[in-house]
């Protein structure tokens, strides 16, 4: 299912982003921390291979040309001796051009296209000025290993957040496993019951019809109410049948006052609600007729159970939308309880709703039903107490309706 896929896909990313982030911090941390560390330990080596020379060199009372070394770790360092005057001590073509007192005593130069560190220290032999000693190292080596360590560092990073993807994507589908059971087993229960419903309504049908030959005004109301059942279980089966956020209703354009007053007579008939309908005549909106009254049903029991039941039904159009509101004037619900509403079996009195048979379906099938027809639902708080649910759907492009929610119509009256 696409839910389910989407959802995998996007536990595997943030997977492998958690995991890519924390590589990027330990790993520009521990490459920030190797840099300093060799670029200290580059300077100690050069200032330690200048001040052996300076011992050297004061020992000796004179400025002698550095003594030749054959240890491999010192091989990389050059040193040179150069005379308060400038002159270089020894065979000036030995001594690279580069090789020369900076300003401060240790600098980096470039030289031949490489970073080089010059120590630059002053020799001093029985208070006078004798010379200076130059050591000089290439950094290269250095450069060279945190070119590695950068390449082994996006290297193993880019794999390690590959697997890590990988790894999140497994283990992912292996724990939505039981909950994607639970989701289809409650796909393929919805298609059944509306399947199953079929027959006994069918059979209830053939009854009234025999009804009606006796009690005409009676049958015809029954007759309704069944017909009104069968499209109920249809909507419902096309749902079932969607249940990975597909759009499952066609919309067109229809009439809404006779919807909500089909509604309203049938809230006060079966639930005692008194109802004051003020829907404008010719309001109209882009909507599955069946389900937006089954949605409209499921809010005005809403309103006989926690509403106080008695409530006002109006509706007005809005910026391309028409919405339907269901204001009633009950104890009302907190903040938090009316974020929480559209969720399945919450209850706001959760004691009364057991005994009045309620399971905290009602609103979380009205949202599925409308949002079904690409529109929305929400709760209001209503000015002085109560709760106002809306229903928002799209209004006919062709023709936009001027609604005034103030206008009452000759459908149902308060009662």
């Amino acid at each position: 299912m696409k839910l389910f896929r989407s959802l995998r896909l996007r536990m595997a990313l943030s997977h492998g982003l958690v995991l890519g982030l924390i590589l990027l911090i330990l790993g520009g941390v521990g490459y920030f921390l190797l840099a300093e560390s060799l670029n200290r330990e580059a300077t100690r080596e050069v200032q330690a291979a200048a001040r052996s020379e300076i011992d050297r060199v004061s020992e000796s009372g004179k400025a002698l040309p550095p003594a030749d070394n054959d240890v491999p770790s010192s091989s990389a360092i050059r040193l040179a001796v150069v005379l308060p005057g400038g002159r270089v001590v020894g065979e000036v073509s030995e001594v690279p051009s580069w090789l020369r007192p900076q300003g401060v005593p240790v600098a980096t130069i470039q030289a031949h296209g490489e970073d080089v560190r010059i120590v630059t220290l002053v020799i001093r032999s029985g208070g006078r000025w004798v010379g200076t000693i130059v050591a000089g190292k290439s950094l290269e080596p250095e450069h060279a290993l945190l070119t590695r360590v950068r390449l082994l560092l996006v290297g193993g990073g880019l794999v390690a957040v590959v697997a890590s993807i990988a790894a999140g994507w497994w283990l992912s589908g292996r724990a939505s496993r039981p909950v994607r059971r639970a989701y289809e087993a409650q796909a393929a229960f919805a298609s059944d019951a509306s399947h199953e419903l079929r027959t006994p309504l069918a059979f209830v049908r053939s009854g009234v019809e025999v009804l009606s030959q006796y009690e005409p005004q009676l049958g015809t109301e029954v007759l309704r109410e069944v017909g009104y059942l069968t499209s109920i279980t249809e909507r419902l089966l096309d749902l079932a049948r969607t249940q990975d956020g597909g759009q499952a209703l066609p919309v067109r354009r229809v009439a809404l006052e006779p919807l909500c007053r089909e509604a309203a007579e049938r809230g006060r008939r079966a639930l005692g609600i008194r109802l004051d309908l003020r829907i404008p005549a010719e309001l109209e909106g882009m909507a599955d007729p069946v389900a937006f009254e089954a949605a409209l049903d499921a809010m005005l029991e809403n309103v006989a159970r926690h509403g106080g039941g008695e409530a006002t039904i109006d509706g007005v159009t809005d910026d391309g939308h028409v919405v339907v509101s269901v204001v009633d004037r009950g104890p009302g619900l907190s903040p938090a309880l009316r974020e929480r509403a559209f969720e399945r079996f919450v209850r706001a009195d959760p004691a009364r709703s057991r005994a009045s048979g309620g399971a905290g379906l009602g609103l979380p099938l009205a949202r599925s039903l409308i949002e079904a027809q690409r529109g929305r639902v929400w709760l209001d708080e209503t000015p002085g107490g109560g709760v106002t649910a809306r229903i928002e759907i799209r209004a006919p492009a062709a023709a936009p309706v001027q609604a005034n929610a103030g206008t009452a119509s000759s459908g149902t009256p308060s009662t």
